[in-house]
């Protein structure tokens, strides 16, 4: 996604990745870029900062040649541009060479700048765990900010944002420059100056809320954020794919109640393989014909299986699945009385992160918590509509090319993987199959204290934070005190991570994608003695229990050991028990129930291929998320264009006092053509009381209050339309082209029936002592919004369940 520079000549700087596409689409590995066609570039860069050295120059010189080739940057350049020559490329970062270690104190790598120069030329990059890409994404925004650009940094988290702002403020500072970071504890004033310098950190969900709260303005001043330039995105790969579809919501109090159906104890009540069973890949349960016969029995005047009876079907479904499938300190943990969304890709607590559906409240109800308020949604964002209002945008990650197809097709975005400074010399090695997960489990301990009795450090990844703290709690058992990094103690991870490649240091620890700190051999500030003796022992050892859902996760933790040409192995501990071999029969791939024989006493599987059939299994299940996430794009896709639509008449009225004196007109017009006399006669009231100027801000709010209750109106409504939408499956009817259809249709006269509401409303209005009270004529916002993230119901639609359930039962 590249803005284009007006007046350059852009075909001979184009060459080389146009080369590069076509070989790729030759070979078949679509979305993938060969980085090296930059590297002579990058020499010449390396070249020229050696030069004055060796012509006994001083620092001074090459620092005033830097100033000097930045000046020339600024006046040469297009306002806005986001191409660049390669004469403009190799001197900018020659500038970022120098001025990096003038006021950093380091010296970029080779790669560095190989990985800089290519996200400038619009490639998302994969670069190995500690290979420094938070240096080479304050490359890429200083190089915006030099051509006039504002560039937005999005982090994962708050304490990234905050880190790497100061981290790497000295740097764009020489640049001349200002960094600022942006956290959800700031006031409005804070953000809104935040948010005016040249360069922004961010957390992506706090720049989706911002945007939320943007669209609630009612006054220009209320007005925070600056134009979307650029934007840059850390962990690229788990932002822009994994949480694409991601809804954030802004929410308020609730204008009306909001109506439920208590089915928590029936649900308590039914019985395992009698009421119901759970299918193999644990994502689905479903009632069986005597569950069913139970609830016909508990409610006998509900049809089930039509409009009516689809609340009650629904609700009950979602407390199956909260009482079967969510599982406490697994999907969530139980804090301060608060049930808290673990995230599967981050191992971290979800924070402001809430399920849909009303699976939240059963999970509340379930542990018995005080229910979450759920007030009414004003608006929602998807991440990835979020991430496509920049103008341009890139990232990097350190697994981005396995998903370089995904990146193409849903972002025109192209993937190239960065050779590692040194050569990885880490150790992976083959994967240990056990027939059951006792048995794994007792083969991880093992290989955990023969590590650690040998001094070797080892890190220990766990799907989740009952697991992690099984295993800690077992090898204290066998003398081993192990830390524990989980989404219990997520506050204290960079302490944790900065000492886990300390000699005998055992590590357990949830996913490690995107902790923002790396693990050095001997520890943070070891001396050489104490590392060189880490070193000796092999370096870090990566234990990883149970593969997950993606094989990118798996990489990403395996990537902890061999950092910067550091020795390391890697190892995965699998069995025939996990999600990845269960899902296997769901994919067709059919292990057969001897695998288990094929194991020798310890419990090891011996049989060839199963490996191959397991890495298979996974690629496939990771295929169907991302077909899940393109599914749930295509049902957004029509509310997004709508969402368009409403905010540019919306910002016309907020942005031009002269668009609320044409509202006037407009509802005077038709008071006199449609309304009754008392209409014409309140506007004329308004207008002697209170002159023209203040009858325009009435009427001014009026219609964004209006305007913003219809649009919420309206989600509820499709939220409502798209719940029950699968059900015209059994009619042999597309779902998904029926939405569209029903989302047309509710659309119809939106704006119509907008200004009649507020045409009422002013037509309702009192005059007393010549002012006028809004709140006591309804027009009343919510003193308080709240903002959070809808997580993707990990087992699907609700209604997707049940017909399914209904089409199996039909035979179909």
């Amino acid at each position: 996604m590249k803005k284009e520079a007006s007046g350059k000549p852009q075909a001979a700087k184009s060459r080389p990745q146009l080369g590069s596409r076509f070989k790729n689409w030759l070979l078949n590995t679509p979305g993938v870029v060969d980085t090296a066609g930059l590297e002579q570039l990058v020499a010449r860069v390396v070249n020229r900062a050696h030069e004055p050295a060796s012509q006994g120059k001083t620092v001074s010189n090459s620092l005033t040649e830097a100033h000097e080739v930045l000046a020339t940057l600024r006046d040469s350049s297009p306002e806005k541009a986001t191409q660049w020559s390669d004469p403009e490329l190799e001197g900018y970062l020659f500038c970022a060479r120098v001025l990096v270690q003038e006021s950093l104190g380091m010296t970029l790598f080779d790669t560095q700048l190989l990985a800089a120069a290519n996200m400038l030329r619009g490639t998302v990059v994969e670069m190995d765990t500690g290979e420094g890409k938070t240096l080479v994404g304050a490359l890429v925004a200083g190089a915006h900010a030099v051509r006039g650009n504002r560039a937005h940094v999005l982090t994962v988290n708050d304490y990234l944002a905050r880190r790497d702002a100061a981290w790497m403020g000295p740097f764009f500072g020489l640049l001349g420059f200002a960094a600022q970071a942006v956290t959800s504890a700031m006031e409005p004033a804070a953000r809104k100056t935040a948010y005016r310098a040249s360069i922004v950190y961010v957390s992506v969900n706090e720049l989706g809320f911002d945007v939320l709260r943007e669209r609630t303005c009612t006054e220009r001043e209320q007005s925070i954020l600056q134009p979307f330039d650029v934007c840059i995105v850390d962990e690229i790969d788990s932002v822009l794919v994994d949480e694409a579809t991601v809804p954030l919501v802004l929410a308020g109090p609730a204008r009306a109640e909001l109506e439920s159906v208590d089915v928590a104890s029936f649900v308590s009540a039914l019985r395992p393989e009698v009421d119901y069973t759970v299918e193999a890949d644990k994502r689905n349960v479903s009632l069986t014909d005597a569950g069913l016969h139970r609830v016909e029995g508990r409610w006998p005047d509900v049809e089930l299986y039509s409009a009516a009876g689809t609340p009650l079907f629904s609700s009950i479904n979602v407390a199956l699945h909260a009482q079967v499938l969510l599982q406490r300190d697994v999907d969530y943990i139980v804090r301060d009385g608060k049930a808290e969304i673990v995230s599967d890709s981050r191992g971290r607590v979800a924070h402001l992160q809430r399920w849909p559906d009303g699976l939240q409240a059963a999970v509340e109800t379930k542990e018995g918590l005080h229910k979450t308020e759920r007030g009414e949604v004003l608006d929602q964002l998807l991440v990835r509509d979020l991430i496509k209002s920049f103008a341009s945008v890139t990232g990097m990650s350190g697994t981005a090319v396995a998903v370089s197809e995904y990146l193409r097709n849903n972002y025109e975005l192209d993937a190239g993987r960065i050779r590692s400074h040194k050569p990885c010399i880490r150790d992976d090695r083959p994967e240990q199959i056990y027939a059951t997960a006792a048995q794994r489990d007792a083969a991880v301990i093992e290989a955990a204290t023969m590590a650690h009795a040998a001094g070797q450090p080892v890190l220990i990844g766990t799907h989740d934070v009952a697991t992690s703290e099984r295993f800690a709690a077992n090898l204290a058992g066998r003398g081993v005190d192990a830390q524990i990094l989980n989404a219990r103690n997520d506050s204290v991870e960079a302490q944790i991570i900065a000492q886990a490649g300390r000699k005998a240091m055992v590590t357990v620890s949830t996913q490690m994608a995107g902790r923002g700190t790396d693990i050095l051999l001997g520890g943070t500030g070891a001396n050489e003695q104490d590392h060189g003796e880490v070193v000796a022992l092999g370096g870090l050892l990566v234990i990883i229990v149970g593969r997950f859902y993606s094989p990118r996760l798996d990489a990403q933790l395996r990537g902890r050991a061999g950092r910067q040409g550091d020795p390391g192995a890697s190892v995965v501990f699998s069995s025939m028990e996990d999600p990845a071999a269960n899902g296997q029969e769901v994919h067709g791939l059919e292990l057969s129930d001897s695998v288990s024989q094929d194991a020798d006493d310890a419990g090891l599987v011996t049989r060839e291929g199963v490996s191959r059939l397991l890495d298979r299994a996974q690629r496939l299940a990771e295929q169907e998320r991302f077909t899940t996430q393109e599914n749930s794009w295509k049902y957004n896709e029509l509310i997004a264009y709508q969402r368009k639509v409403v905010l540019f008449e919306r910002d016309r009225i907020l942005a031009d006092d002269a668009a609320a004196l044409e509202l006037l007109e407009s509802l005077e017009d038709r008071l006199d053509g449609e309304a009754t006399g008392e209409g014409t006669a309140r506007l004329l009231d308004l207008r002697i009381a209170l002159g023209g100027e203040e009858t325009a801000k009435i009427c001014k709010a009026i219609m964004l209050f209006e305007l913003d209750a219809a649009w919420s109106d309206h989600l509820a409504l499709l939220s409502e339309q798209r719940a029950a939408i699968h059900l015209r499956a059994l009619g042999r009817q597309n779902p998904l082209d029926e939405f569209r259809r029903e989302t047309i249709r509710a659309f119809e006269g939106f704006f119509d029936a907008v200004n009649d509401t507020a045409l009422a409303a002013v037509g309702a209005l009192e005059i007393v002592d010549g002012s006028v009270d809004l709140e006591a004529a309804g027009i009343r916002r919510g003193s308080t919004t709240w903002t959070y993230v809808v997580d993707e119901n990990p087992f699907g639609s609700q209604t997707d369940q049940i017909v399914k359930w209904l089409l199996k039962k039909m035979g179909k």
